[in-house]
């Protein structure tokens, strides 16, 4: 009977001996050519020196011929004693390549026909090849230009069969186009382009194909694993590495709006081959938070940047030696925050919407690690309370300068999203509610903030004081911490706006959002205390909103009722004065409604903190 072929034993394919086999043929020929090329030149350079002696040492001169010929014979059989055990164990390789890895074997054979079948006439042959490189180089100085019919016929073999001829053409047309706005003359192209339809296709089908064509080739060891894990790693490297910063260039040098959100989504298919390169891969990440903050770009562009740095932020990095295992989070979350900073210098109605943009896109990312979150925030609300303590101590206007701008008030802005974000309870593994990390910088937020109100309590100042104060109302509100807010309304109150005699003056409104201090001037206008009054009575009713339910409700306003109900009635404002008195109502419709609802229900002390959440009625 047949013997059974399914007993017999086979060798598993191995992806790392693939990748040693391709690196001894790269390295056999490599030293072969070198080889070759160093014994010609000593074989020139001794001719040359015997020749110039001839006339004074002809006896000797015979001696050394004689030796030299010697001495060439045998350098000459042991270069081939050389060539054909290279070529011996190249063909070995390719016969274990051929049977290890066939697919493989059939891609190389169909890329480089004269890899797989080399003997010792190829060396002639490529010094004649070379030749007459140089020679058409030196005659043909025209460089070909790309056709549409030519691009097609690429795009069709790769859709078709994924050719890797036709893809590596492409590529070479994809440098032209990333490059072609580039004013440098060291810079060669092998293809001119000229055709603005032929600029765009190409710049499109390569986009999109060439996340298909390397991913394709590059499957990693594991799933989910990285390329560089591929066996088939180090013949495409050269390729992958061409084409991504080629990619880069083409980012930082285009200019329709369309287009920048084209190649950035398909940039980030590109990312875990980028972090593959960790030189490329910080280039890409700069190049992405400059789309991402430059107050030009769209908010498309701005926002399919951030989702690009969200990749890169949370995409696992290969381990070797070249790249630490840290990944990219921790350098993604620090330079978005920096880049944040630098970049909200300058507030009026026209930067705030792209502002508010990239706090609420950057506060994002720091959901991502809350333990890494932790590190960078205590980091920069610490330098935030470094740079209030200079200016508490220090009294001058260079202190208090670096505390009254824009810059520091995004940050407390930008801080408080985080925290209002992710310092909520969370669940653990076991699905147990725990404390966010985030939780234990609420407090120390807060006072920054509340000593960046006092640092300078004068009129002119009432605009940064509630724009404070509407970034702490979100902290008590999402975070469920108790902050006493009200006090800093009711000084604004009994303050020289409220309760002095306001004079008529001409000028536009005020802008409340993009001003953080007011003209002298201004300061003592009936249009600046009725603006004053109603940012108070905004600011209180959106304060007392959280505690509305709240068991201890009516204590808590009491007081407060009684300081408005006094302005209100030496107040000589009268639409401040119809605010305030509509406030007051509220207030004490709410502190009806908890003492009804506390008479139905008996509290003990243990419960008298509860608030009374299904109780609470319609706003």
């Amino acid at each position: 009977m047949p013997e059974n072929k399914k007993n017999t034993p086979k060798e598993e394919v191995s992806d790392d001996d693939n990748d040693d086999i391709f690196k001894k043929l790269q390295r056999a020929m490599d030293e072969d050519s070198e080889g070759s090329d160093s014994t010609a030149d000593e074989a020139i350079m001794e001719d040359s020196d015997l020749a110039s002696d001839d006339e004074e040492l002809v006896d000797h001169d015979e001696e050394m011929e004689e030796a030299t010929e010697s001495d060439e014979e045998d350098d000459n059989e042991d270069t081939a004693d050389k060539l054909n055990k290279d070529i011996d164990q190249h063909r070995k390789d390719m016969e274990a390549l051929k049977e290890k890895d066939p697919e493989f074997y059939e891609f190389l054979r169909k890329e480089d026909e004269g890899l797989l079948d080399f003997d010792e006439s190829d060396h002639s042959e490529e010094e004649e090849e070379e030749e007459k490189e140089e020679e058409s180089d030196v005659e043909e100085n025209q460089v070909p230009i790309l056709t549409k019919a030519k691009l097609n016929e690429w795009v069709e073999k790769i859709k078709s069969t994924k050719d890797f001829k036709a893809f590596k053409s492409l590529l070479t047309a994809f440098k032209t186009a990333a490059r072609m706005s580039e004013e440098d003359d060291k810079i060669t192209f092998a293809i001119k382009i000229e055709d603005p339809t032929v600029f765009s296709k190409v710049i499109t089908t390569t986009l999109r194909y060439a996340p298909i064509i390397f991913l394709h080739h590059l499957k990693p060891k594991t799933e989910g694993g990285s390329p560089m894990t591929s066996g088939r790693w180090s013949f495409f490297k050269s390729y992958v590495k061409s084409y991504l910063n080629n990619l880069i260039h083409l980012l930082r040098n285009l200019t329709d709006s369309d287009m920048h959100r084209l190649t950035i989504r398909e940039a980030e298919k590109c990312t875990v081959l980028f972090v593959c390169f960790d030189r490329l891969a910080k280039e890409y990440l700069k190049t992405l938070l400059n789309l991402w903050s430059n107050m030009v770009s769209s908010d498309s562009v701005r926002i399919q940047a951030f989702l690009a740095i969200k990749s890169l932020a949370v995409i696992p990095v290969p381990v070797n030696k070249e790249l630490k295992a840290q990944g990219y989070l921790d350098a993604c979350l620090k330079n978005v925050y920096l880049t944040f900073v630098k970049h909200c210098k300058n507030t009026n109605p026209h930067t705030l919407p792209v502002i508010n943009l990239m706090r609420n896109l950057a506060a994002q990312l720091y959901g991502i690690n809350l333990t890494l979150s932790y590190q960078q925030a205590f980091v920069y609300i610490r330098q935030l309370a470094s740079h209030l303590r200079a200016a508490m101590k220090h009294r001058t206007t260079k202190n208090h300068g670096m505390v009254y701008n824009w810059q520091y008030i995004h940050c407390i802005d930008f801080w408080a999203d985080v925290l209002n974000a992710y310092a909520k309870p969370m669940l653990d593994e076991e699905q147990d509610e725990v404390e966010s990390p985030l939780k234990s910088l609420v407090y120390p937020l807060a006072q920054v903030a509340i000593g960046v109100i006092g640092l300078i309590p004068t009129a002119q100042y009432y605009p940064l004081r509630f724009h404070v104060l509407r970034s702490l109302t979100s902290l008590v509100h999402n975070t469920n911490t108790f902050i006493p807010l009200a006090v800093y309304v009711l000084e604004v109150l009994e303050g020289p706006v409220a309760t002095g005699r306001a004079k008529k003056a001409a000028g536009l409104p005020l802008d409340w959002d993009t001003v953080l201090k007011v003209h002298k001037k201004f300061v003592n206008s009936r249009m600046y205390q009725d603006d004053v009054l109603d940012q108070c009575a905004k600011a209180l009713k959106a304060y007392y909103k959280e505690f509305y339910g709240h068991v201890a409700f009516p204590e808590m306003v009491d007081t407060d009722i009684v300081t408005i109900k006094r302005y209100v009635k030496h107040s000589t404002s009268m639409k401040g004065k119809e605010k305030l008195h509509l406030l007051v109502k509220e207030l004490e419709s709410k502190q009806r409604f908890v003492r009804e609802e506390r008479t139905k229900t008996l509290f003990s002390d243990a419960q008298s903190q509860i608030a009374l959440s299904d109780m609470k009625p319609e706003l």
